[in-house]
């Protein structure tokens, strides 16, 4: 009886080891036999019987799952509003791809399966990628999540089946598919790879039927980004990071980008520049390759300018060539400027406002500014309210106490007021009205004649004028020395500089008005001994007064003889001098003859350029002394007119000397 039970026992172990092999290999036999052992009834003789040998051949029962899936129950059909991938980034044009592993999950070798795609209907608001494709290895082989163009062409046509599959055995591959390049933003498009197995020759004729794996959605949401940013060269962003540039004209000009984060590029012309080229670099900021083309409205320029927009080769621009998502390129604007430009207006800088329109979208766009400073100056007199004029005839204000009593507008030159020089002061601005900053050198002279008819030529000295009172107060300062003339220093864009010209008068001057000569210059910002933006500026209708120096002229007379008898010889030498600072006219020595003389001779000279005239009665004017006489006149006719009258000038520190000659009767 116990040899029984054990039989059972082991062919009860055998069915459960047959029914555990589903995972065998399909086509595999399992042979198996059976032994008894046993002894006799005495409990001896013990032996083993083997059973005849039983084979049972695995039949085929394949079976396959193609992961990651969806969170459709049913997996026939796929569900797109659960997918089981997602990229929520795709951009128009992209080729994106999804991995996925199929498994062969039932018991046969060597089993293959056609890998097809199951589009997402119209209801599920998904729609379907374009260019489906399979491939064993990644082509995304830089794993940026997109399949470049170039990666796809070395990726090739890709697969359709995979085969050679034993059980347990899995194999990767990828799905990829291409967004339309139409695609907008929030739009979602999907695919589905589905797995159909087929025929083995483990099959041997059996039609087996395995329904197709198609529960493996994905979708891609579309962020579709367009638009592209202009901006300095090489800072299209205007992160401030651009350095300045030379242009490429004939005359090279600087160009700073701005550092301030206003997006605009600023070039400083000067009186000889006529063209400027500008660099802007644009930037596709969208994620999908784009166009782009460009507006420029100009602003604030002087008539005659023009502005173009050029291609990097000097070609026209129409649009820029297509661009990928992050690149850059360029584009030129020129502006050409009048010759001999100058601003007008310190507050309008001229501006070519730029905007850059996207091709892809046109609703985005972004601006920038090329911006041309041009020098401009005002110099003349300065206003009480701070305006400039060069144009008025200014006489100098003298400087306290050094008026003339007789004129208050002109400088006093009497010995009791002037020592050496006294002061006349005039009201000088200098304004920028360029829009860039400018460094400018102010330097003035007046040429004065002296009492001796030598003429001298004043330099000009400027100094601050703190208080704008137009007269030099104690403690102003005077303008620093510099080659050509005295620094006004750097000035902002309509920045005016208050300044008192102080013309130093020498006491030994002339009376009369003279002009005052200034000028001003545009020199270096940073050196003022080299030239500037070119802008010069002159005023000439200035002018000091010198008056009188309190002066009379004068007349003396010498005799040769303290001691004479009858007879004798006396000569007298006499000379009348203009001591004054200024002309006198009709000037006539006289002269009578004392009592108990003899006219004998008369001869005169004279330091005017004038002829000596002579008379005997202060009327008839001859140029032969008289032969006799008991009067004599003497004058000098600078007028060349035969007569001695007010037309008739002498000059100061002119003289007529004259000798006379007498018999002692």
């Amino acid at each position: 009886m116990n040899k029984y039970w054990s039989i059972v026992s082991l062919m009860a172990a055998l069915a459960v080891s047959a029914a555990s092999a589903a995972g065998t290999p399909a086509g595999t036999v399992i042979k198996n036999e059976a032994t008894l052992t046993f002894s006799d009834d005495t409990g001896k003789n013990e032996k083993t019987i083997t059973s005849l040998p039983v084979t049972t051949t695995v039949k085929a029962v394949p079976s396959f799952v193609l992961t990651k899936n969806d969170e459709s129950p049913d997996v026939t059909k796929p569900d797109y509003t659960k997918p089981g991938q997602t990229n929520t980034a795709a951009k128009p044009g992209d080729t994106i791809v999804f991995p996925y592993v199929l498994t062969n999950t039932g018991n046969v070798p060597q089993e293959s399966y056609d890998l097809g795609n199951q589009a997402p209907d119209a209801a599920s608001g998904v729609k379907p990628g374009t260019d489906v494709r399979y491939y064993l290895t990644n082509p995304d082989t830089n794993n940026d999540g997109v399949v470049s163009p170039a990666e796809l062409t070395a990726a090739g046509a890709g697969i359709t089946s995979l085969s050679g599959l034993d059980p347990d055995k899995a194999i990767n591959f990828f799905q990829i598919y291409t967004v339309p390049a139409g695609a907008t933003s929030a739009d979602k498009y999907g695919a589905d790879p589905t797995g159909t197995r087929k025929p083995n020759a483990l099959d041997k004729g059996a039609v087996i039927t395995l329904p197709i794996d198609a529960n493996n959605s994905n979708t891609a949401s579309v962020v579709r980004n367009d638009g592209g940013v202009i901006g300095p060269k090489a800072d299209p962003t205007a992160a401030g990071g651009a350095q300045p540039y030379q242009t490429g004209d004939t005359v090279p000009v600087t160009v700073t980008p701005d550092r301030d984060g206003k997006d605009t590029q600023t070039a400083n012309a000067t009186t000889t520049t006529t063209v400027i080229t500008f660099t802007n670099t644009i930037k596709n900021n969208g994620n999908r390759p784009d166009t782009f083309t460009v507006t420029a409205t100009p602003q604030d320029f002087p008539a005659g300018s023009k502005v173009e927009l050029l291609n990097p080769d000097g070609t026209p621009f129409t649009k820029t060539p297509s661009t990928d998502p992050t690149k850059t390129t360029d584009i030129l604007v020129r502006v050409t400027l009048p010759a001999g430009v100058s601003a007008p207006d310190p507050t309008k800088k001229p501006t070519v406002n730029l905007e850059v329109t996207s091709g892809n979208d046109p609703t985005k766009k972004d601006p920038t500014k090329d911006i041309v400073n041009l020098p401009g100056l005002k110099f003349g007199d300065l206003s009480p309210a701070g305006g400039i004029d060069p144009t008025p005839v200014t006489p100098a204000t003298p400087a306290p106490g050094k008026a003339d009593p007789t004129d208050p507008t002109a400088i006093s030159v009497d010995p009791k007021i002037c020592v050496t020089s006294s002061d006349a002061y005039l009201p000088m601005g200098v304004q920028n009205l360029g829009t860039q900053p400018d460094r400018f050198v102010v330097s003035g002279s007046a040429v004065i004649t002296s009492n001796a008819g030598v003429a001298k030529t004043i330099n000009v000295v400027y100094y601050t004028d703190t208080n704008a009172n137009g007269k030099l107060d104690a403690g102003e300062p005077k303008l620093a020395d510099v080659a050509g003339g005295q620094d006004v220093g750097t000035l902002a864009p309509g920045a005016v500089a208050k300044l008192v010209a102080v013309i130093a008068v020498p006491c030994d001057s002339a009376k009369g008005t003279y002009t005052v000569t200034q000028n001003v210059k545009s020199v270096d910002p940073t050196d003022p001994t080299k030239p500037g933006t070119g802008l010069a500026g002159t005023d000439t209708n200035d002018t000091v007064k010198v008056g009188g120096n309190g002066q009379t002229p004068t007349i003396t007379k010498a005799v040769d003889l303290a001691e004479a008898k009858p007879g004798d010889i006396l000569t007298y030498t006499i000379q009348g001098k203009n001591t004054t600072n200024s002309n006198v006219t009709k000037a006539i020595v006289k002269d009578v003859l004392p009592a108990n003389t003899t006219y004998s001779v008369l001869s005169a000279t004279s330091t005017s350029t004038g002829k000596v005239l002579y008379s005997n009665d202060g009327t008839v004017w001859t140029a032969a002394a008289p032969a006799t006489a008991t009067t004599v006149y003497v004058g000098v006719d600078t007028n060349a007119d035969g007569n001695i009258t007010v037309a008739d000038i002498l000059k100061p520190g002119e003289t007529i000397d004259v000798t006379l000659k007498v018999k002692v009767n």
